[in-house]
């Protein structure tokens, strides 16, 4: 028997993704119970390849006083709490209490319309976790416990938010049990040198995530102390690329500018050989502090560019321009960091035009298109831009479940056809992408193809779906788009495969198996 389980949840969030990533947040939950005597274990589901029935029998095997499940994703939440409500009414008496991004917004929905939810944690969870397991474990009263949300009958009891944890430093580092126990799970090892965001996107609820309660809005880790820690990870199962889950490992101002040459200082110092890879904004990357960043390891960048049309940035709020954009990019390229990038290409204002410049962008500055770049804006609460799709009338649905409609219905029906295009033809898209990944992080040589034959071949790939997007572009404004689809799609399928038979043969070998079903 366990006092606490804590769950990574089945998840829902991507058609695309390879391998899962350690979820920290429980890890470190699971490290601050622990230093207050508490037994903890946890089950990550992704992590474990579980879905909710192979989770319901894992549950059956344990007991345990309190369930926290960390939900990190608006898209997931209506399974997760179909499956909660299937457990209290199984038998469950434990307390169940949720925490994330989405319970911080929908706390309301959520213990109004699910009664299996006994509390939702708001904000940060460390200590919160720790008060709340400790009420319920010596029978004092749990519903005083600061950062939560609870159910008093018919009414939702909101209790006095927490503050931001401060000093990132006095956090013991996250449990490595999942790691220790699924050790080839997990591509990369995954650290948090930094919480928060200066930016106030509007498509993003970080911003208000973090601006709900009282704080600063940024903090950084110790570099040394992150090192140590990553030193540490390393010899429960050693993995290549060490991968920084921050918002921005650059903080704001001239105090994040000089930080972030501290961290490539304490990098450098050290004789670890590192790789890793971090995101930021684009208006953050300096030649300077990149170059020597580099040096100290860093090989990836991921930008949220977003978009590559001026009029969406500002829909956006991104507070950056199409040049600035591109001179980060070019930048990195230059000191050979790869850059990557978050790209929203359908949002309801997008216009076909839109799409041809976002197209253009990517094509341009080398970065795509890709499958995964022909994307959908994704709405949950905490987003700035609610307020205005609401006055505009292209809001529906409820915080739980929202959805919008299209300024232009026929942009709208683009995307749902290029996203079942995409769909049905993902292979060669994901196991190019793969490749290319692979050579760029120094994983070639036997049994991989050259960097020059993978890049040849994403370049081919990207001018490939470049030419069967923009095709779709016209058909959709100029002519009946669906009624052509059917014949672009079986295009985009013999040219993909024809370009993957290729290349197997000017590396001289079949490809390496991605992680998609065979072609």
């Amino acid at each position: 028997m366990v006092d606490v389980l804590l769950v990574n949840p089945p998840s829902e969030s991507s058609r695309f993704t390879s391998t899962p990533e350690e979820h920290l947040g429980l890890a470190y939950m699971t490290s601050a119970l622990r230093q207050d005597g508490f037994s903890v274990e946890i089950i990550d589901a992704p992590a474990a390849r579980l879905d909710y029935a192979d989770l319901t029998k894992e549950l059956s095997r344990r007991h345990f006083q309190l369930l926290g499940v960390s939900n990190l994703f608006q898209s997931n939440l209506a399974s997760l709490l179909t499956w909660l409500e299937t457990l209290k009414a199984g038998g469950l008496k434990a307390h169940i209490t949720l925490g994330g991004h989405p319970a911080t917004f929908t706390y309301r929905e959520i213990l109004t319309e699910f009664d299996a939810v006994d509390s939702c944690v708001r904000g940060e969870g460390e200590i919160t976790i720790v008060e709340l397991a400790r009420a319920l474990l010596t029978g004092a009263d749990w519903r005083a416990v600061d950062g939560i949300a609870w159910r008093d009958g018919d009414e939702v009891i909101v209790n006095p938010g927490r503050p931001l944890i401060e000093d990132l430093n006095a956090l013991a580092w996250p449990a490595r049990d999942v790691r220790a126990a699924q050790p080839q799970a997990f591509e990369t090892l995954t650290v948090s040198y930094s919480r928060g965001c200066q930016a106030f996107c509007s498509f993003c609820s970080i911003a208000s995530f973090y601006r709900s309660f009282k704080g600063p809005v940024w903090r950084g880790r110790d570099p040394e102390d992150l090192l140590d820690e990553i030193d540490a990870a390393q010899m429960i199962a050693p993995k290549e690329m060490v991968l920084f889950i921050d918002d921005t490992f650059i903080g704001p101002g001239k105090i994040g500018k000089t930080r972030a040459y501290e961290l490539a200082e304490a990098f450098a110092a050290r004789s670890g050989n590192y790789v890793w890879g971090a995101a930021c904004r684009a208006d953050q990357v300096d030649e300077e502090l990149f170059r020597k960043c580099r040096a100290a390891g860093l090989r990836v960048v991921f930008l949220g560019i977003e978009s590559g049309n001026q009029e969406t940035l500002r829909v956006f709020n991104k507070e950056t321009t199409i040049e600035t954009n591109k001179k980060a990019i070019e930048i990195l390229k230059k000191v050979d960091i790869v850059p990557e990038m978050g790209f929203i290409m359908f949002n309801p204002y997008t216009t076909f035009t839109n799409v041809r410049q976002d197209l253009d962008f990517l094509l341009e500055t080398g970065c795509g298109p890709d499958v995964r770049q022909v994307s959908q804006l994704w709405l949950f609460p905490g987003q700035q831009l609610l307020s205005k799709l609401q006055a505009d009338g292209l809001l529906g649905g409820s915080p739980l479940a929202y959805h919008s409609k299209y300024v232009d219905e026929r942009v709208g029906m683009l995307y749902k056809a290029l996203e079942q295009m995409f769909h049905d033809q993902a292979y060669p898209a994901v196991q190019a992408t793969q490749l290319i990944r692979a050579a760029r992080f120094g994983r070639t040589g036997p049994g991989q193809p050259s960097l020059a034959a993978v890049e040849k071949a994403v370049a081919e790939l990207r001018r490939i779906v470049y030419e069967i997007i923009n095709k779709a572009v016209d058909f959709f404004e100029f002519d009946n788009g669906p009624d052509r689809m059917p014949l672009l799609t079986k295009e985009l399928s013999e040219r993909c495969n024809r370009l993957l038979d290729d290349t197997e043969r000017d590396v001289g070998r079949p490809l390496p198996a991605g992680n998609a079903a065979a072609k």
